[in-house]
C-alpha cells in the first residue's frame, strides 16, 4: 500500500491525471458542496413534509442533520487523507479492492445520470410556469436539452468556468430563499405549531425519509479532488462549510414556512414558496421565488455534470471502465469523453420522460437511483473504519479518535434510509448492484497492470 507521502497518481495512468487543471478554489468548492445539495428539493418537499407530518417535520430536519454531519465528517476525514479523483469509488477499491470500486463508481455515477434527468424535468416544469409554451413536451423536451448541453460546454471549457458558475448560481438561488423567509419573520406565531403531530408521532420516520433527500449531494465534493487546489485541506473546510450552510438555510425557510403558514394551506400546494410569496407579498414576489428556484435547479444540474464526469473519468482511468472514458480534452484539459457520454444518456431519459407513457416508471426509476447513491455511501463509511486501523498515519490523532464512532453512526443511518425505502427498491438496488459485475469479469485482465495505489 502506498504511504502518505505517496504522489496522488502512480501507474501508466500518472501522465495523464497530472494534466488535470487544480481550477477550484476554496470558494468554488464550497459552492459545489451547497449547489449540489440546494436544488429543487427545497422548493417541494415543504409541502410533501407538512402533508405528511405537519410541523413535527421540524424534528424530521433535527434528526436528518444530525445524521449528516457523522456523514460529513466521514467525508471530510476521507476526503483529506485521500485526495484522490473518483472520491467514494477510490476510498472502497482502497479499503476493500477493485470490485468494490467498480461497484462504487458504477452506482453514484447511475445516481447521478438518473438525477440529472430529474433535474432537468424539474426545470422544464418550473419555467412553465412562467412560459407557458414549455407545457408542450416538444418545447420542454428542446428547452432541456439546450440547458444540458450548455452546461456540458461550460464545464468542457474548463473546471475554473464550470467553478464560476457553480459560485453564481449558488449567490442567485440564495437570495430568493433567504429575502422570503426574512419577510416571513413577522408573521410567525406559535399557533400555527398545532396541532404539532396531526398525523401522530407515527409520521416521524416518512418525514425523515422525506427531508434525506435535501442533504445528499454533500459527499459529491470529493469526486474531482485532483482539480481542487489544496485538495486536502480545502475539502475538509468546504464539506463543513457547505453542510453548515446549507443547514441553516434548511432551518431558516422550513422553520419560518411553519411558523408562518398553516400545514394544511402548505399540503395543498405542488408549489409551496412560490404560493406563500404570492399570497403574502403578490404575484411579483411569486415570480422571484420561481425564478430562484430555475436559478437553484440550473445551479444543482451544472455541479452534478460536472460530479458525473469526473466519477466515470476517474473509474474508467483505475482500469474499472471502458478506457475511452478516461481522455482528456487536449486543450481544456477536461475528460471531455466522459461529460458527452453521460450527457447523451441523461438526455434520453428526458426523452423518456416527456414521451407520458413512462412517467409513472420513471419517477419510481429516479428514487431508485437515490438508493443507489445511498449504497455507495455507505460502503464509504465502512471502508473509513478498515482504512483506519490499516492505514492510521493517513489520520490525525483526533481523527482516529472520533472517526470509529462517526463512521459506525453513519453507517446505520444509511442502512435506516434504505430500509426505509421499502422492500420493492431495496430489492430493486440489490440487481443493480449486480450490473457491473459482467464489465468486470471482462475488464479484469486490462485492469491488472494498473497499480491499485493512487493515492
Amino acid at each position: 500500500m502506498a504511504g502518505p507521502g505517496d504522489s496522488a497518481t502512480s501507474g501508466p495512468a500518472a501522465s495523464a491525471s497530472a494534466r488535470l487543471i487544480r481550477g477550484l478554489g476554496p470558494l468554488a468548492t464550497t459552492a459545489l458542496v451547497v449547489g449540489n445539495m440546494i436544488g429543487s428539493g427545497i422548493y417541494v418537499i415543504p409541502s410533501s413534509l407538512a402533508d405528511t407530518a405537519g410541523p413535527l417535520g421540524l424534528v424530521a430536519w433535527a434528526i436528518n442533520t444530525a445524521g449528516y454531519l457523522c456523514l460529513t465528517a466521514v467525508f471530510a476525514d476521507l476526503g483529506g487523507a485521500y485526495p484522490v479523483s473518483g472520491g467514494l469509488q477510490a476510498f472502497a477499491r482502497r479499503a476493500f479492492g477493485d470490485l468494490a470500486g467498480l461497484e462504487v463508481g458504477f452506482l453514484y455515477w447511475l445516481c447521478a445520470v438518473i438525477g440529472n434527468a430529474a433535474f432537468l424535468t424539474a426545470f422544464v416544469g418550473y419555467l412553465a410556469v412562467l412560459w407557458a409554451p414549455a407545457q408542450d413536451p416538444t418545447v420542454a423536451f428542446f428547452v432541456s436539452q439546450a440547458l444540458l448541453w450548455a452546461l456540458t460546454l461550460t464545464n468542457l471549457v474548463g473546471v475554473r468556468f464550470g467553478g464560476a458558475v457553480q459560485v453564481v448560481t449558488v449567490v442567485c438561488k440564495l437570495l430568493p430563499l433567504l429575502l422570503l423567509s426574512f419577510a416571513l419573520l413577522p408573521s410567525m406565531s406559535l399557533a400555527h405549531l398545532e396541532p404539532f403531530a396531526p398525523k401522530g408521532w407515527g409520521s416521524l420516520l416518512p418525514a425523515v425519509s422525506l427531508v434525506s433527500w435535501l442533504f445528499i449531494g454533500m459527499e459529491s465534493v470529493t469526486v474531482p479532488a485532483e482539480e481542487i487546489r489544496g485538495a486536502g485541506k480545502t475539502i475538509r473546510r468546504s464539506v463543513y462549510t457547505g453542510f453548515v450552510l446549507t443547514s441553516a438555510i434548511y432551518l431558516l425557510v422550513l422553520g419560518t414556512l411553519t411558523l408562518s403558514v398553516p400545514a394544511s394551506q402548505l399540503a395543498d400546494s405542488a408549489s409551496p414558496l412560490a404560493a406563500v410569496a404570492a399570497a403574502h407579498f403578490g404575484e411579483t414576489a411569486a415570480t422571484l421565488v420561481t425564478l430562484g428556484a430555475l436559478i437553484s435547479v440550473a445551479g444543482i444540474l451544472n455541479g452534478w455534470v460536472l460530479v458525473t464526469s469526473r466519477m466515470a473519468y476517474a473509474t474508467a482511468r483505475d482500469g474499472l471502465a471502458p478506457p475511452f472514458l478516461a481522455t482528456l480534452h487536449p486543450r481544456f484539459k477536461t475528460p471531455a469523453r466522459a461529460l458527452v457520454v453521460t450527457a447523451a444518456l441523461s438526455g434520453a431519459l428526458v426523452g423518456l420522460y416527456f414521451s407520458g407513457s413512462t412517467l409513472e416508471i420513471y419517477n419510481f426509476i429516479a428514487l431508485l437511483s437515490t438508493a443507489t447513491a445511498l449504497v455507495a455511501i455507505g460502503v464509504s463509511c465502512a471502508a473509513q473504519l478498515v482504512l483506519l486501523r490499516r492505514e492510521p498515519e493517513r489520520f490525525t490523532p483526533r481523527q482516529r479518535r472520533r472517526a470509529p464512532f462517526t463512521a459506525t453512526l453513519a453507517l446505520l443511518v444509511v442502512v435506516l434510509m434504505i430500509a426505509g425505502s421499502g422492500a420493492t427498491i431495496v430489492a430493486l438496488t440489490a440487481g443493480c448492484v449486480l450490473l457491473p459485475l459482467p464489465l468486470y469479469a471482462l475488464r479484469r485482465r486490462g485492469a491488472a497492470g494498473v497499480s491499485k495505489d493512487r493515492v
